[in-house]
């Protein structure tokens, strides 16, 4: 664990990273719903980003739409970022990204961010093919990326297009942010200037190597022409460090069980499936994730303790939190019992979009 430094960053200085969690059950109107009031939540307390991340194929996980989904969290938010944590450039075309999100950077100017990143070479095969993936390899995302954000400069002043192709709803680009899970990943954004994003939550063991390799090799050749460093993290906070733990028990008990369920299981099959009590498989994988850096679990002086102490180890600029709940409720209360630890007090601000409605 890391030693305790304080004080650490902001409230404004953290972020979120969603999943649109799904329980078992839950009917997708209400799982969507959830992660509106969850992102009401973080705009309310003054957290800095909302981000989706992409994942396709795997139950309980909403979030295969990043640019849809951020557009339906815009229009029901007032302040608060919006963005994917990360499209993943392997997935689709370049061009298809780059209007997308110059789209939603039109629609909502100075509020949308581009987060890219190397899908994952662990999908299944079927979920790999019906996505159409044929260049999976590392070598594949460099490229994929300068062809990004040579679309995405279409839209400055002075700027040609890329070719004979030109970009629809060009505007003020969005900004565009690597994330990386190892030090070579780190590089790429660095030599182009590129803010990255490390993924600590799941790659802990590397996080400070590649913070090292992203500041060795950093290029001011982008758009801010100076680093900037973020980090994941897995969190849960309660009330005490007890029932923080608690939650983690829970949280790991519905993914393993999740996880492990036939691709054919009904969701009454799935509610019986979850009936059961904590085993002994599932204590010692939460037991794990308790002594794993990229994970805080604790009440809220703990939470504030460690955040400042990544913040202080990692020299990261921001801090992006991914709650640990399927439970929107959840979700929302970690959200605000690591504001208060923050900031001691919570803040709201009166809403002016209408809520999300959405029938089951």
């Amino acid at each position: 664990m890391f030693s305790p430094v304080t004080p650490g960053l902001p409230v404004s200085a953290h972020s979120v990273l969603d999943v649109v969690p799904q329980m078992a059950g839950q009917s997708a109107a209400a799982a969507l719903r959830e992660t509106v009031e969850v992102a009401q939540a973080a705009d309310d307390l003054g957290y800095r980003r909302f981000w989706l991340a992409e994942q396709h194929g795997v139950r309980g996980i909403g979030s295969a739409a990043p640019a849809v989904l951020a557009a339906v969290l815009a229009a029901r938010t007032d302040r608060i970022r919006l963005g994917s944590g990360a499209v993943m450039l392997a997935n689709h075309q370049p061009l298809v990204i780059a209007e997308e999100f110059a789209a939603l950077a039109a629609a909502y100017p100075g509020r949308i961010d581009l987060g890219v990143g190397k899908a994952p070479v662990a999908a299944a095969p079927t979920t790999a093919a019906a996505l159409g993936r044929t260049d999976v390899g590392w070598d594949a995302f460099p490229q994929r990326l300068d062809e990004l954000c040579g679309f995405l400069r279409d839209g400055l002043p002075g700027r040609a297009p890329v070719g004979d192709v030109r970009l629809a709803l060009a505007g003020l680009p969005p900004p565009v942010f690597v994330l990386a899970g190892t030090p070579h990943e780190a590089q790429v954004a660095a030599v182009r200037g590129l803010p990255v994003f490390l993924a600590h939550h799941t790659t802990s063991q590397t996080t400070l190597a590649a913070a090292a390799a992203y500041r060795e090799f950093f290029e001011a050749t982008g758009p801010t022409g100076k680093p900037y460093l973020a980090v994941t993290v897995g969190i849960v906070a309660a009330d005490t460090d007890e029932e923080a733990v608690i939650r983690l028990a829970e949280y790991v008990r519905v993914k393993l069980r999740l996880n492990a369920a036939s691709s054919r299981a009904t969701p009454a099959e799935l509610l019986e499936i979850l009936r059961s009590p904590l085993t002994t498989r599932e204590r010692h994988r939460a037991e794990r994730l308790l002594d794993d850096p990229g994970h805080i679990i604790g009440s809220r002086a703990t939470v504030a303790s460690e955040l400042a102490s990544l913040a202080a180890s990692t020299g990261a600029d921001e801090i992006m939190l991914v709650p640990l709940a399927y439970d929107g409720l959840v979700r929302s209360a970690i959200l605000r019992t690591t504001a208060a630890g923050l900031s001691r007090t919570v803040r709201t601000v009166p809403r002016s979009t209408p809520h999300f409605v959405a029938t089951a």
